[in-house]
């Protein structure tokens, strides 16, 4: 008796069922995991990691990536992360703002009592010399608040922070946000 190509199919199938049905729920009983199935991981909680009580804080304004990465939980991605995100807006004035960022495998909270700032160290801006583009670079300002900051640069003739906050151009949260990145 010749068995046809579907047939084979269906034969193949029928064995991989009852392997589910009647393999796999007794490898299930045993104390071991069986050795197919994958354990999911889960992101790091660095706060169950045990962090030395002689580390220094870490001065998050003039870190390198090898002084972040000795903190348990922070790699060369995370740290390449956080100088670039330095770079971008000019220096941290508090450790808070790291959580600006996502991290997916580790939990920045607990890492905060190990970094200091000091916002002496900030590099600050002067609104009148930057091209629109420059000032767009800057991660707290979007498109339509470089408009509106161009747009009383050309009503006011110069603008600074200070002028900002006087007339009003931008609101009051986004001022509180940019007032150490700005002259």
């Amino acid at each position: 008796m010749r068995v046809r190509n579907s047939e084979k199919k269906g034969i193949i199938v029928l064995v991989c069922l009852v392997a589910l049905l009647f393999v796999l729920p007794q490898a299930m009983k045993s104390k071991e995991p069986p050795f197919f199935l994958l354990v999911e991981s889960e992101p790091l909680d660095t706060s169950s990691l045990p962090m030395p009580s002689h580390v220094a804080p870490i001065e998050l304004n003039t870190a390198d990536s090898a002084t972040l990465v000795r903190l348990k939980g922070i790699g060369p991605y995370y740290a390449q992360k956080i100088l670039r995100y330095r770079e971008r807006l000019g220096g941290f004035y508090t450790p808070r703002q790291l959580k600006e960022l996502t991290y997916k495998y580790l939990v920045i909270d607990s890492l905060l009592p190990f970094f200091t700032t000091d916002p002496t160290l900030i590099r600050k801006l002067d609104l009148d010399t930057m091209s629109f583009k420059a000032v767009l670079r800057h991660p707290y300002l979007e498109y339509e608040d470089v408009c509106l900051i161009f747009n009383a640069k050309r009503e006011l003739g110069s603008v600074s922070y200070d002028s900002l906050a006087r007339h009003g151009v931008l609101p009051p949260q986004k001022l509180k946000k940019i007032r150490h990145y700005f002259k």
